[in-house]
């Protein structure tokens, strides 16, 4: 029974630190991350928009884009 694990996953799937304080879906996979990798994606967000690029044709895409 697979199933979804987003609440009952204990680590970040990107740092493996505890999700203790909270837990989000990463914008560009379907992992569950921390608050710390969600604040990282935001940083790459705001990058990406600097850099003329739309963030949002990003959303989903399986991998996290670097500047």
């Amino acid at each position: 029974m697979g199933g979804d694990k987003f609440f009952t996953r204990n680590n970040c799937q990107r740092c493996h630190l505890n999700l203790d304080k909270g837990r989000i879906m990463s914008w560009f996979t379907a992992e569950t991350i921390c608050m710390d990798c969600s604040a990282e994606e935001d940083r790459i967000k705001r990058d990406l928009k600097r850099l003329g690029k739309n963030p949002s044709t990003y959303e989903g895409c399986g991998f996290v884009p670097c500047n």
